[in-house]
């Protein structure tokens, strides 16, 4: 059965995210969340580049909005693709396993399902440093009365990059001695690092100001 997609209303995803079934889940919602962080930006670089006093960054604010605009687009349709691997995964897992030659099937597809479930949530987690150093020059640069707004899609970010990575370590947990899996895993957390320092930047210059 087929589940919300990039067109779904917020409030059925927040149904199908409660319902008592295995997905729509976690990844869904760190998609979402991240998404919701990129129309944070492209609000506040929208606003931005309609104020005369900031002018002098019009082009930067533009070319952010565009920029947010693809990327929330993106992120809700990632939170699909996620369900669908999760559903992937689960189908994997409850294939047969009465013989060897069942068992390895099995675990073929298991791999394969986890892989591309992982894969996801690593685009995520790009996606999510990409939303965190937009919102950041926001922060810096946007429009002043606008600055929690930027602020909020900064740790709406982070979250969501935090989340994929944690999902990302579970799905590729089982599969041993794979160097693929092991690469992803570390560029996944050398991205979540960069975020999580962006995110203490701007928790630290909002102590500044506020």
């Amino acid at each position: 059965m087929s589940g919300p997609d990039a067109t779904t209303p917020l409030a059925q995803w927040s149904d199908a995210l409660a319902a008592r079934t295995a997905t729509p889940a976690g990844g869904s919602a760190a998609a979402i969340a991240t998404g919701l962080a990129a129309s944070l930006v492209a609000m506040v670089a929208g606003l931005t580049a309609t104020r005369a006093s900031y002018a002098e960054t019009r082009p930067e604010s533009e070319a952010i909005a565009d920029r947010a605009e693809g990327l929330r687009r993106r992120l809700l349709a990632l939170a699909e693709e996620d369900a669908e691997t999760f559903r992937d995964v689960l189908e994997a897992l409850a294939l047969p396993r009465t013989s060897e030659a069942e068992i390895a099937r099995r675990n073929e597809a298991r791999a394969d399902a986890l892989k591309a479930a992982a894969a996801v949530q690593y685009e995520l987690v790009l996606l999510a440093g990409e939303t965190t150093d937009l919102a950041e020059s926001l922060v810096l640069r946007g429009l002043r009365s606008a600055v929690g707004d930027a602020a909020t899609a900064v740790f709406l970010a982070s979250a969501g990059a935090r989340a994929a990575y944690w999902a990302i370590r579970s799905n590729l947990r089982r599969l041993y001695d794979d160097p693929e899996a092991e690469r992803m895993a570390e560029a996944a957390l050398e991205r979540l690092e960069l975020v999580e320092s962006a995110e203490t930047r701007v928790r630290l210059r909002l102590a500044e100001q506020l």
